[in-house]
Formats: C-alpha cells, structure tokens, sequence
C-alpha cells in the first residue's frame, strides 16, 4: 500500500466521523449512537485499498477526543471499536463497556 493523505471530518448532524483522500473521496468513516449521555460506536469502515495503516484507529482516537469535549462516555457494539477501546488505557475515561 503507498502512502495516501488522508483527512478526518466530523459529521456531527449525522454522528459520524469521515476519512477522505486526497481526491475528497471517503474511504473510511465512523459511526456513533446517542443513548443517556453515551454515544456508543456501531460500526468502523475502512476501503479495502486503504486498510493496514491507521485510519481506523485514528477514527477510534477521534470519537475518544470529541466524547471528552462533549463530556459523555463511549461505549460500543462495533467489534474493532470494542477491541481498541478496550485495550488502550488513554481511553479508559470514557470508555464505559457494555455487559
């Protein structure tokens, strides 16, 4: 894979995170659901040709960052999302797990 630019957009009317190319084509995003001051993460996509770098998980990071602005806890059903969430200790303050 060579390298791509790639740029981050928050979507906050539709609650979702964007990566774009250099051509402002998405190729990644992801996307949350408000519940009782909890957004929790349904699902994280990243294109095909665009998978093995850190788009995804710059996407995790972001969510994490705009949650803390917000002052709500994360939470998610998207198994990629869970596993980072999960196994990053920086995001243990707002990540609020689900039985």
């Amino acid at each position: 894979m060579g390298e791509h630019t790639i740029n981050y957009t928050y979507d906050s009317a539709n609650k979702e995170f964007l990566a774009k190319n250099e051509a402002g084509d998405v190729v990644g995003n992801i996307g949350y659901t408000e519940e009782n001051e909890c957004w929790i993460i349904t699902h994280t996509e990243v294109q095909p040709e665009y998978r093995g770098g850190d788009i995804a998980q710059t996407l995790v990071r972001l969510v994490v960052e705009a949650a803390r602005e917000a002052g709500v806890k994360l939470s998610a059903t998207c198994p990629y999302a869970v596993k980072v969430l999960a196994r990053t200790a920086e995001y243990q303050d707002v990540y609020a797990p689900t039985d």
